[in-house]
């Protein structure tokens, strides 16, 4: 009986991130507020492990500064931040569902200097179609929090990040 407790408590080891192990990860999500709701995506690590939600029960939302997000998060905002501690409880609550190794060298400090800088393309949305987002999450050090930086929304929205790292990210994605 003894070695069946012990197997049971080695099964459901969590998840362990840090900001040094995790300097940055891409998101995938989708979200919906139009016909009851819809919460739903993946993160990549650099590892290139995919953890995936769906409707998550407790859930640690970006913060954004944009004028409607103030006490409901939308999905599509163009800015937005989480704080380690809350992200690493999203991660940890996730199922890694597969790896995929995707990621070359990248020069982070070039790369985010060049996705805030470039600005976004806009084109036309819809209306009650919801959002469907890939972002990057890269930590600040000068705030302590990670920073969600759009790489591409559509739906409601539809933006496109003009960086010239945008397109090579978006490779990562397994549904773009």
């Amino acid at each position: 009986m003894q070695n069946q407790k012990s197997n049971s408590s080695e099964k459901k080891e969590p998840l362990k991130y840090s900001i040094q192990n995790l300097p940055f990860l891409l998101n995938y999500e989708y979200f919906s507020l139009a016909w009851g709701g819809e919460h739903k995506g993946y993160f990549i690590d650099v590892q290139g492990k995919i953890l995936t939600y769906n409707m998550p029960e407790k859930w640690n939302y970006y913060i954004s500064a944009e004028e409607y997000s103030e006490n409901v998060f939308w999905g599509y905002e163009t800015d937005g931040h989480i704080s380690p501690k809350n992200l690493f409880e999203n991660l940890n609550s996730l199922k890694n569902t597969s790896i995929d190794n995707c990621f070359v060298k990248i020069n982070i400090n070039e790369m985010l200097k060049s996705l805030i800088e470039s600005g976004f393309e806009y084109s036309f949305g819809g209306c009650d179609m919801g959002i469907r987002s890939y972002s990057i999450l890269i930590f600040d050090k000068i705030s302590g929090n990670y920073k969600r930086i759009i790489l591409k929304t559509f739906g409601d929205k539809c933006i496109t990040n003009k960086s010239s790292y945008t397109s090579e990210l978006l490779k990562c994605f397994k549904n773009t």
